[in-house]
């Protein structure tokens, strides 16, 4: 299978699993979530100043938890089908 196939397997079997992980605990899931969301509209500190320095360094936050978010649904998904071969 071409490598970018196995990649997007494994982040949405990460994701899933993820997701499964959350759904059994779902108090200590959504008061993560809530934390998690908050500090997507948090201005770092050395963002700048100026309107548009702000919404940059915001921006650079999102990027910055979406890869994260990315990559561990990915390590997630490749633990799991590592797990399943043995």
């Amino acid at each position: 299978m071409p490598e970018f196939m196995q990649t997007t397997f494994a982040v949405s079997l990460g994701a899933a699993y993820r997701s499964w992980e959350m759904i059994k605990s779902p108090m200590e899931s959504t008061s993560k979530i809530f934390d998690q969301v908050k500090e997507l509209f948090v201005i770092p500190k050395d963002a700048g100043e100026g309107f548009q320095k702000k919404l940059e360094a915001l921006a650079g936050v999102w990027m910055e938890k979406g890869a994260s978010l990315v990559e561990s649904c990915k390590t997630a998904g490749e633990k799991f089908t590592e797990e399943k071969k043995k």
